[in-house]
């Protein structure tokens, strides 16, 4: 009952800080340009041994950083160099293709586009990869991709290395672009609402898309490595360096809740059937689920993993859990229901 009690206070006594942290970042924004800004060296996942034998099946696979699920054709892609490797999963899983990005750099980030589509964050370019033909489409961007998403509309937002964020229309051509950030390091938008991760300034914020201008900031902790948005429009962004998860909501765009996580924190995915939250931990290779619906997480499952866990995805049919190893210790299926 205590840590519970505990954790309310740590999360409430955070509100105040972030406020007084939201009108510096805001004052920050509109006084100074991006490169004048102070910054923080981002955290990185912690690399160590496996010391327990990996939950579900393993199959081999390149080292990877990035991995994506595709609902509609239920294929996993995950980036290896500058090509993405696909892997049927029904009946296990095997891989069936590699799709070559010809961008002669490594893919960032592989996010779900239209259905049947990947979309693909690269240097110098938005790729999208349809999964079916297995070809890959790509949109010349004058800058060095870190993420990307999928409008409702068929639009494409992407964030870029240098703070800039750039909406694309459906062929790739750029119709706005948003300056204000010192990094675009994540892009999350839900019900029309965005928010961009600045991983350098240790910040979320608010981005109106029509008026091309940024809005609200809000400070994460010491530092975010990554960040996801559920079904309900909750944020849950990772702290690797101090060793938690903070979480918040999008509208109204404040900071919910803030939890422990020990030995280093990093991927984060939603399976929106059991309402879990999925966080690898790379200190001790492995995924936690956690349920948010009690306003603050409850940790309901914990799976061994392959090593160096630093992406995962879910898949919201069967509650799968995907997991590829930063050190080619090859691609993991876990089952969670």
């Amino acid at each position: 009952m205590s840590r519970t009690i505990t954790r309310r206070r740590r999360a409430t006594t955070a509100l105040g800080a972030v406020a007084v942290a939201s009108a510096v970042a805001l004052s920050g924004c509109s006084s100074s340009k991006p490169e004048n800004r102070p910054t923080i060296t981002p955290a990185t996942p912690a690399a160590v041994a496996l010391a327990s034998v990996p939950a579900g099946q393993v199959v081999p696979a390149p080292a990877s950083k990035a991995i994506a699920f595709d609902t509609e054709h239920r294929i996993l892609a995950m980036a290896s160099n500058s090509d993405i490797v696909l892997f049927a999963v029904d009946g296990g899983l095997r891989q069936v293709a590699t799709v070559p990005l010809g961008q002669g750099a490594p893919a960032h980030r592989i996010v779900p586009g239209a259905p049947g589509h990947l979309l693909v964050a690269a240097r110098d370019a938005v790729l999208d990869v349809d999964t079916q033909t297995r070809t890959a489409r790509p949109f010349t961007v004058d800058g060095d991709v870190l993420d990307v998403t999928r409008l409702a509309d068929g639009r494409i937002v992407a964030g870029l290395a240098d703070g800039r964020i750039l909406v694309l229309d459906t062929d790739g051509g750029v119709q706005k672009t948003i300056s204000g950030l010192v990094e675009a390091s994540r892009i999350l938008t839900h019900a029309g609402h965005v928010l961009a991760a600045d991983r350098k300034q240790a910040s979320l914020t608010e981005v109106d898309l029509d008026k091309g201008v940024l809005g609200q900031s809000l400070r994460v902790g010491r530092g975010i490595t990554e960040a996801e948005v559920d079904t309900f429009g909750r944020v849950v962004a990772v702290d690797t360096g101090k060793g938690q998860i903070i979480g918040y909501t999008m509208a109204p765009f404040m900071e919910r809740f803030l939890y422990p996580v020990p030995d280093s924190p990093f991927a984060v995915d939603y399976d929106d059937v059991a309402k879990l939250t999925w966080v690898s931990v790379t200190g001790t290779n492995q995924v936690v689920g956690y349920a948010l619906s009690s306003g603050i997480p409850v940790e309901k499952q914990r799976k061994a993993t392959v090593a160096q866990p630093d992406a995962i995805a879910v898949d919201p049919r069967d509650g799968t859990v995907f997991v590829v190893s930063a050190s080619g210790g090859g691609v993991q299926a876990i089952p969670t229901r």
